[in-house]
């Protein structure tokens, strides 16, 4: 099943001439970009100095500007001329979001694994090469590394990312993978790619925030059955500044939870015991999502299985099931 662009954009292909020397790459490199015309350069000279050897036919660089208003496609076209790296700028003609530019993405690219990268982030000299030979002849459909935090205004670290091993139910808790990841094209394409309800669905009278659809895919790649490899390196690096989608998201929102658990129902169900479910914990997110439908728990605390012997399961779930809409009718 294949992504579908968004039907009322179009976008023109611009290739530089080194990407004639690159006729079957190993490896898409994938950069969403949109208004960071002051980081794509710096981008782009940490893939100059990408390790190709154990990448065979090498690598191309797909930059997809998502109709950019600021100087972001003539840095790109500057960059291009000068460059051996092997280019290619696709330029959409207007702005439709990060789903739908790494999907046009996806679906352009020639290589069967593809290194998602957004413009303002950087990669290190051993990012590529780890990342294939852990992909490369496995059934993993993507690989991820550790990935360093850094501050925009003084380079320091602030910690790390992605630092733990694939599980689903660590998955199933919270985001816990960036987007920084090489991924199996083939596999991304057959569960229909990135989802693009982020910023269009109303979820109890608010809209779905983008920002999660890395984390949607990862969720989906996992309820279709595929895994990931972990690559216990540092490969790669994030900025942390205002305009990051980790500073936007730090906190976790509700709405997404609600979302995510009727769109996972079936992976939630197989794991019934955890305690929290996308950041929110399990009970809380009970009432969220309607009295609970559609979850089921399997722990109780002492107070509940008393009161459960004083009035009866049946009516204690009834109780507990007007008390969760008298909940949500008073917090809509």
């Amino acid at each position: 099943m294949k992504p579908a662009p968004n039907i009322n954009n179009a976008w023109e292909i611009t290739d530089n001439a080194a990407l004639a020397n690159c006729p079957s790459p190993a490896v898409s490199v994938l950069i969403s970009l949109y208004n960071y015309s002051a980081y794509i350069a710096g981008c782009l000279d940490s893939l100059r100095a990408a390790k190709t050897d154990g990448l065979p036919g090498g690598f191309e660089v797909m930059v997809v500007d998502d109709g950019s208003t600021d100087n972001s496609v003539a840095a790109v076209e500057k960059y291009m001329a000068a460059s051996p790296l092997p280019i290619r700028l696709v330029k959409k003609l207007a702005n439709s979001g990060l789903a739908d530019t790494r999907n046009i993405g996806l679906l352009l690219a020639r290589a069967p694994l593809v290194f998602i990268l957004d413009a303002d982030n950087t990669i290190r000299p051993d990012c590529l090469r780890e990342h294939y030979r852990a992909l490369a002849g496995s059934d993993h459909a993507m690989a991820f590394g550790i990935i360093n935090r850094f501050d925009h205004d003084t380079g320091a670290s602030v910690g790390t990312m992605s630092h733990h091993e694939w599980e689903v139910a660590r998955l199933l808790a919270g985001p816990c993978i960036d987007a920084m990841a090489m991924v199996r094209k083939d596999a991304v394409l057959h569960v229909g790619g990135y989802s693009a309800e982020c910023g269009k669905l109303i979820i109890a009278g608010k809209i779905l925030p983008q920002g999660w659809e890395d984390y949607d895919l990862w969720l989906k790649l996992a309820q279709a059955g595929y895994s990931g490899k972990f690559v216990p390196q540092i490969l790669s690096d994030y900025r942390v500044h205002r305009q990051s989608m980790l500073h936007s998201l730090m906190s976790f929102n509700d709405q997404m939870a609600i979302y995510f658990t009727k769109k996972f129902l079936p992976l939630v169900h197989q794991h019934n015991s955890l305690p929290v479910l996308f950041g929110v914990p399990r009970r809380d997110l009970a009432v969220l999502c309607a009295a609970g439908k559609g979850l089921q728990f399997t722990a109780q605390k002492r107070p509940m299985r008393l009161i459960q012997r004083v009035l009866g399961k049946k009516l204690t779930r009834s109780l507990c099931k007007r008390l969760a809409e008298l909940y949500c009718w008073l917090h809509p």
